[in-house]
């Protein structure tokens, strides 16, 4: 069996011999050897400080869409659960109750505060604004949405700044079985 052949020609450059200009003997200041003396270990300084720069920025971002993410899992999670509870309550005064407190257990789970829950009842399809605001029943064949709607806030920035303006809304479409009795 023989040997791979190495290439020979131009594109075979040979062992490598150290010259002085690449193995640094000079002073230092020609540029020779690509350093100065005084920049030895600024390299590391500039990364550490680089990494540090953009890793805080990233980290907010990272914790600000986890906290939005888990509002809106919470909202719609308590929109589902409060709009079963309301069908299946005897009185839509007990189903709204138990509605309520459904949806706090349900935003707590996700460690949102739930002291600024708002639920609406709104024709199906509609936006959830008081302007479309409907009062529910519990008669056989009733259909209607269910929205909750909470203030999420971020960290790190003041609700004296934001307010109310950062909510997340959870709809839940309520279908009263047309086999319910009593009402």
């Amino acid at each position: 069996m023989s040997r791979p052949r190495r290439p020979t020609g131009p594109g075979w450059f040979g062992p490598v011999e150290p010259t002085t200009a690449a193995t640094g003997t000079g002073t230092g200041t020609d540029g020779a050897d690509g350093a100065d003396e005084h920049d030895a270990g600024r390299a590391i300084i500039e990364v550490v400080f680089l990494a540090v720069l953009m890793l805080i920025p990233m980290i907010y971002l990272l914790i600000s869409l986890v906290r939005i993410q888990a509002a809106t899992l919470a909202v719609t999670q308590a929109a589902r659960d409060a709009g079963r509870a309301i069908d299946t309550a005897p009185t839509i005064d007990d189903g709204i109750a138990r509605a309520e407190q459904i949806a706090a257990i349900d935003l707590a789970d996700q460690h949102i505060r739930s002291g600024n829950i708002t639920l609406q009842f709104v024709s199906p399809g509609a936006a959830c604004t008081a302007d479309n605001a409907i009062s529910p029943s519990l008669s056989p064949g009733a259909v209607y949405d269910l929205c909750i709607t909470t203030t999420l806030t971020l960290p790190g920035i003041p609700t004296i700044l934001t307010g109310s303006n950062n909510t997340a809304t959870g709809v839940y479409t309520v279908h009263i079985s047309e086999l319910r009795e009593g009402n």
